[in-house]
Order: C-alpha cells, then structure tokens, then sequence
C-alpha cells in the first residue's frame, strides 16, 4: 500500500504538518511551503495529500466547514480520535481509542477484517460555555487549535 521512497514534495508537506500541533488544511501547507520559500502548487498539495492520506500516513478531519484539515498519523498507524468544538473549533485529541474493543468485537462476530474506522465527537467546549474543564487544566498544552476562516 505504501511507498518506500517518498517524493520531495511528500516530505516537504510531511515536514510542515509534524512541525505543527494543529490540524492544517491545504491551503495553510502551501502558504507554509511558499513562505519557506519552495515552489509547491496549490494543486500539487492537494494531490500529495491525497497520496499520502490513500497511503495511510496522513488522516484527514472534518472541523465543520468546507475546508479539510490533515495531521500525520502516530506511529502506529490508527487514526487519531478527537472531540471537536462547532464553536471555536478547538480540536482536543482523545488518548487511545475509546473503540478498540469493539472494533475487535465486530471483526469477530462478523468475521470482517476492519481497515480502519473514524470517531470524532463534535459539541462546545468548556471553554465556548463558559465553564471550566479540562483544557484549563495541566493538559491545556495538548490542544490542537485549527486556525479560524
């Protein structure tokens, strides 16, 4: 499924997204890519993130708006699970996966062989109704926050 040798447009935009604890869409990657001075087109961002995406080592989110943002994927190649505010869009990654076991649960029962699954719960932080919760706390610092429009 994946390629063992990366173009140098693939790891220019790699690079950009590991150098950022937020989501970025591609837009925001070729303002990077430009500002850094390499020449990338607009499209030829959005066709390697397509790439790199279809090779499981980007994961692309939904913050509510036409835009698609995208992050590197751990190490371990499951894709992050996150709660996603509709007001400020802050993006709070989850630790672990809340559906591990059922995941595995499905595949048996319906000796289905799962490729991957996607959980993002979307609501209002904390913060957004004026209470607060965990993102005041120590863990603040582990918030992604997309840029708004």
């Amino acid at each position: 499924m994946s390629s063992s040798r990366q173009t140098r447009n693939q790891k220019l935009i790699l690079e950009v997204l590991q150098h950022h604890s937020q989501p970025l869409s591609a837009q925001d990657i070729f303002l990077q890519l430009r500002n850094a001075n390499h020449s990338v087109g607009l499209a030829t961002v959005y066709r390697v993130l397509d790439t790199l995406r279809n090779e499981g080592k980007l994961q692309s989110i939904n913050l509510g708006d036409p835009q698609v943002y995208y992050q590197v994927l751990p190490s371990n190649g499951h894709n992050r699970h996150h709660l996603i505010c509709t007001q400020c869009r802050q993006v709070i990654p989850l630790s672990g996966c809340p559906v591990g076991d059922l995941e595995a649960q499905l595949s048996r029962q319906y000796q289905f062989v799962i490729e991957y699954h996607v959980l993002d719960f979307y609501g209002t932080c904390a913060q957004c109704r004026g209470v607060g919760g965990p993102e005041s706390g120590p863990q603040g610092s582990a918030l992604l926050q997309a840029k708004p429009k």
